[in-house]
């Protein structure tokens, strides 16, 4: 994909510049937002905020799902020391944020929260969060599995494997079946 594929993808998905998380305030289909937060981060990932969240004191959802991904110390080109992560980040958010109200359509969330984390990340520190609530834990579960397959599908984010050896690997993104 081409810069320019980017940039026009980009100028077509929805501009609005807010990073807070989405959530239906009833069942008009009007977004509405809690705590403030971006969707691509350079700082750590505040689970217990992510998590805070998602708080359902109005009894809409009947399952919440947390699904955090953490960098390992194996890929598909050997022992891992760290990744690296880059990011269009302009066009990262906003193709987070599609996929966010793409998920709620098909999905019936009540409330969702979206952080990737780029730059450089040791062993065991967290990449990726995904929080999302529903009314039933069957379409939370399913949920994830399609969001999660769209950004790596789709959003522009690159990871970069450093070996043990001192070598450095771009890696592709594994397809996920949502099926």
């Amino acid at each position: 994909m081409s810069s320019r594929d980017l940039q026009e993808g980009t100028d077509k998905l929805e501009t609005n510049s807010s990073n807070e998380p989405l959530n239906f305030r009833n069942n008009n289909d009007t977004l509405g937002s809690s705590s403030s937060s971006q969707r691509i981060t350079e700082s750590e990932i505040d689970v217990n905020d992510v998590i805070n969240s998602m708080a359902d004191n109005e009894g809409h959802s009947g399952a919440t799902l947390i699904f955090v991904g953490s960098v390992r110390n194996f890929g598909i080109n050997g022992k891992v020391q760290r990744m690296y992560y880059e990011s269009y980040s302009k066009m990262a958010e906003n193709k987070i944020k599609h996929i966010e109200r793409m998920a709620m359509d098909k999905y019936g969330i009540k409330k969702i929260r979206i952080v990737h984390r780029i730059g450089e990340l040791a062993l065991g520190n967290n990449s990726v969060i995904i929080a999302l609530s529903t009314p039933h834990s069957n379409d939370a579960f399913r949920a994830c599995k399609y969001i999660l397959a769209k950004i790596k599908q789709e959003v522009p984010i690159w990871k970069k494997e450093i070996l043990s050896k001192g070598n450095e690997k771009w890696v592709d993104g594994k397809s996920i079946k949502t099926n």
